[in-house]
């Protein structure tokens, strides 16, 4: 069949459902013939036969003739724009194929188009929260877990949406509280949500009403154990500032604001460290003085981040330029400012990341400390703030690539959305990661991190058994991991993921040597510590891996690898026979975001070890779910053991807990 392609549009904010020419056509009543047309719209490359079996029919009794079935009834439906070989499957893109509503969406949000208000509004009019439904497939546990994290994203695009509608309302102030309030509703433990609400019913409706929502948006984050601190500074800054101006119209460019020599801001993230103020002192205090070159040393150390030298940036006085004007006379996009506040024996530095492009805080954060000893008192500020520094600038490249249409996105933007999807730790995310990171070294062969970052998609795809070939993926995270270091030797990402890879081809010291060069060029690297700790649990030395994963979670609380941190912890007291404490320590593991199979096996076997039998066969069982087939020896090939004596007594306790 050859169908008029241009004009099909397949709608995903909410049921699926696909158009020709504005009229709508039945979709096919298989829930998995669905399933795998939102899957196919969603990740336009070439996808091979085999892996959709996998993904999607693994449990019929012929699944390529399941799949077969599946693309004759979309055949009828979408024509040409189904490419179909003996070995692929793809779904043409935009005009050559189908449309999607997100796409669009995404462009809107990106675009500055005096009509995209209603637009927007009517995009928004029609996600109700119920992402993606009807398409659920529970007996196709991979495609289960790559649906959860497409309904993240999509409520993470709604959340932006949301945003964006507040924004623009800047001369409705009941519609701009109406959107804020909804956003928050899509997370009630956002902290920048909670406080846009804030700010508007302080405007609109005053002090007690604010009041009391800011009671309520504490509690909720004292239910989730989620520090409050943020929360309380914005309420106080807030509530001292009343009456309060719109915190949207804030984020806008000053009235006619004009910068002479403007510098063109590079590709890679970039910064500037602005002098620190102590209060009460000025700007030229020891402290302070010492903190900012101390800061800009340390930060000009990260690869990946350009960072404008002292004697630029210590020449901004507060006060004198904006924040958008210092950018735009340095060229850097991000800026970072510090007060210091002095009472008696006691220090406080409250710090903040700054968007300059928008005068926005992407980041702020609070310190106290003693002033017993000055230099020591530097050291540790210094380590707190670059550890906090580099993962909030992360977070916000990665914000600001998504809004853009992914064929306009450079080298580090591709960087920044892949790394997004490699913590994620589902094979789903990994191929996105795998996907986006390929247009990255397309762009820049030589760009190091990339490289890295490539090689932990081939560690995840052998680490959480989705590869063909393991001992192939393991050769290939090597190689990946070898040719960032050579690119780049001072970046800690190379080693860290060189010493990962040498870690899974179980060549433990050589593991422990590159993790070492990767915290001797980054100490405040929050992932190489725990990295450090983890191959010191399976090289024998588990009482060293406990300080290392400790220094980890303190430098990064809120880390991707948290769930990782804390069951390491509990593989290093489970070989110290500590089996009570590595049970507890294993089973809040799995509670953490991003938990994955190899998880609730870690539980299960320290449970057993803690004679705890029905805890550990439950938590088996999950594994069991989540990876049909999953056996010890796919375990142990995830998790090797230097000495035979330790994997005998973790393969002991899987074997009794239930796991093959």
């Amino acid at each position: 069949m050859t169908g008029d392609i241009s004009t099909l549009q397949l709608d995903l904010r909410a049921e699926p459902s696909l158009y020709r020419d504005g009229q709508a056509l039945v979709l096919p009543a298989s829930r998995k013939t669905r399933a795998l047309l939102v899957y196919l719209a969603l990740n336009r490359r070439p996808h091979r036969r085999v892996a959709l079996c996998e993904l999607l029919f693994s449990r019929t009794d012929d699944p390529r003739a399941a799949l077969r079935w599946s693309l004759t009834r979309l055949r009828a439906l979408l024509g040409d724009a189904l490419l179909t070989s003996r070995d692929t499957v793809q779904l043409c893109d935009g005009s050559a194929g189908v449309e999607l509503d997100l796409v669009q969406l995404r462009h809107l949000l990106a675009e500055d188009a005096p009509h995209r208000l209603q637009l927007l509004h009517e995009f928004e009019s029609s996600m109700d929260g119920d992402y993606l439904p009807g398409i659920d497939v529970s007996s196709a546990p991979e495609f289960e877990l790559w649906l959860e994290s497409e309904r993240a994203e999509l409520r993470g695009l709604h959340g932006q949406l949301l945003a964006q509608l507040q924004r623009l309302s800047i001369n409705d102030p009941a519609a701009a509280l109406h959107y804020a309030r909804k956003r928050l509703l899509l997370n009630v433990t956002d902290i920048p949500a909670s406080l846009d609400v804030l700010a508007l019913l302080l405007e609109q409706e005053g002090l007690e009403p604010a009041r009391q929502a800011f009671e309520q948006c504490r509690q909720r984050l004292q239910s989730a154990r989620i520090d409050d601190s943020a929360l309380l500074r914005g309420w106080h800054a807030l509530s001292r500032a009343r009456p309060a101006t719109s915190r949207i119209a804030e984020t806008l460019p000053a009235p006619g604001l004009a910068v002479k020599n403007m510098l063109q801001v590079p590709g890679r993230p970039s910064l500037a460290v602005l002098p620190f103020l102590d209060i009460g002192v000025g700007p030229d205090d020891v402290l302070g003085r010492g903190l900012t070159a101390d800061l800009i040393s340390r930060l000009s150390r990260l690869g990946g981040l350009f960072v404008i030298a002292r004697a630029s940036s210590t020449r901004f006085v507060e006060g004198e330029h904006s924040h958008v004007e210092i950018g735009q006379l340095l060229g850097v996009r991000y800026l970072i400012q510090g007060t210091i506040q002095r009472l008696q024996k006691r220090l406080r530095l409250t710090v903040e990341l700054i968007d300059a492009t928008q005068s926005r805080a992407v980041w702020v954060e609070t310190f106290e400390h003693s002033r017993d000893d000055l230099f020591l008192l530097q050291d540790e500020l210094a380590n707190a703030i670059v550890s906090a520094v580099e993962p909030a600038i992360e977070r916000a490249e990665y914000e600001l690539a998504r809004l853009k249409p992914p064929a306009n996105l450079n080298a580090w933007e591709n960087y920044h959305m892949a790394l997004w999807h490699s913590f994620r730790f589902t094979s789903a995310d990994t191929e996105t990661a795998r996907f986006y990171l390929q247009r990255a070294l397309k762009l820049d062969p030589q760009f190091s991190r990339a490289h890295a970052a490539l090689s932990l998609t081939h560690f995840s795809r052998a680490f959480l058994d989705s590869g063909h070939n393991i001992d192939k993926e393991i050769q290939r995270a090597l190689e990946s991991a070898e040719h960032s270091v050579g690119l780049d030797p001072r970046d800690a990402m190379g080693h860290w993921s060189l010493g990962r890879a040498q870690f899974l081809h179980k060549q433990h010291d050589l593991a422990l040597v590159s993790l070492d060069r990767a915290l001797v060029t980054n100490p405040n690297y929050a992932q190489g510590h725990y990295a450090r700790g983890f191959v010191s649990v399976h090289s024998g030395i588990a009482t060293e891996a406990i300080p290392e994963l400790e220094i980890a979670q303190r430098l990064s609380p809120f880390d991707p690898l948290l769930f990782a941190i804390i069951s390491s912890r509990a593989l290093s007291l489970a070989m110290q026979d500590k089996y009570e404490e590595a049970a507890d320590c294993a089973v809040r593991a799995t509670l953490e975001a991003n938990a994955h199979f190899h998880i609730h096996a870690v539980a299960a076997a320290c449970l057993q070890l803690a004679d705890r039998p029905g805890e550990a066969r439950r938590h088996a069982g999950v594994v069991l779910k989540r990876h049909p087939g999953y056996s010890r020896a796919i375990f142990f090939r995830s998790f090797p053991y230097k000495y035979p004596e330790q994997q005998q007594r973790m393969s002991s306790a899987l074997k009794n807990a239930g796991l093959p």
